[in-house]
């Protein structure tokens, strides 16, 4: 890495430039969904911390980026893209940080870039850097239009609220020290689906996570074989897709119930998204 290498922060004002030279990376996991999340979440909370940098201060030509977002929990959230097929200069605003371990999380980056994150792991890291690898399915707008939302009897399909959260967070897999709060900026900001018993009880729930896509898909074990989890998602992938978004969701390769659900339902893997920290 060159000693003259420096991130530059990219103005606020220049973020909707940056999301639309990916406007072809509908479906990148750090591509146009991802950066018009944090568009939108910062249009609704001007003091969130996300910040978009550059390297030396030249985007507009690869737009190439490093995203890090802090939302108080473990870890900030690390992304980070490039449009040029040469990884080169990604891999050097990623490294400008110097200093990772403890610090930041991989999340949800494509196998393209892959590298990067393999190159900043055997110089940065001390430990072996854990990664969560995920096929990265996609379904049509043609398929999702013919999507028909049917809860079974005694189950009310509705947006979550706050008082969800803790729920939610309570049996994810992923969950870690305030995650809970990742889970509550879910709900305010993104489409999400709730699904709830006669009593009022959450039962089974779908969230998009900032990269775009379903994510935190769960049903409780006492309404397991009845649907709701292809129910989550028909019903989400209908919300997302009515912004005229691309639908799209990482499941991970050892899940196998999952992913015989998501391809029963229509959708078709397209690449590996994968999580490090």
């Amino acid at each position: 890495m060159s000693g003259e290498d420096a991130l530059v922060e990219i103005p606020r004002n220049d973020w909707t430039k940056l999301r639309d030279l990916y406007v072809h990376k509908d479906t990148d996991p750090q591509g146009y969904p991802c950066i018009n999340n944090f568009i939108n979440w910062v249009e609704q909370e001007p003091n969130l911390e996300v910040k978009f940098f550059s390297l030396n201060g030249d985007w507009e030509e690869d737009g190439t980026f490093v995203l890090i977002v802090d939302l108080k929990i473990k870890w900030k959230h690390l992304f980070f893209n490039t449009l040029s097929d040469d990884l080169d200069r990604v891999t050097r605003a990623v490294e400008c940080l110097k200093s990772f371990e403890n610090q930041y999380s991989f999340f949800g980056f494509s196998s393209r870039v892959r590298p990067v994150v393999d190159y900043i792991s055997q110089k940065y890291y001390t430990k072996k850097l854990e990664i969560v690898d995920t096929f990265w399915y996609h379904a049509s707008k043609e398929l999702i239009d013919t999507f028909v939302i049917d809860p079974p009897p005694g189950i009310k399909l509705s947006n979550l609220t706050f008082d969800d959260a803790e729920t939610i967070n309570e049996i994810w897999p992923h969950r870690h020290t305030n995650s809970v709060n990742f889970v509550k900026t879910l709900i305010k900001f993104n489409v999400n689906v709730g699904a709830y018993d006669e009593s009022g009880k959450l039962v089974a729930w779908c969230l998009r996570l900032p990269i775009g896509s379903l994510g935190l898909l769960q049903v409780l074990d006492s309404h397991k074989r009845l649907g709701l989890g292809n129910l989550m998602v028909r019903s989400l992938a209908k919300k997302i897709s009515a912004l005229g978004d691309q639908v799209v969701a990482p499941v991970v390769l050892k899940n196998v119930a999952s992913k015989s659900m998501f391809e029963k339902i229509g959708f078709k893997p397209i690449d590996t998204a994968h999580w490090a920290d």
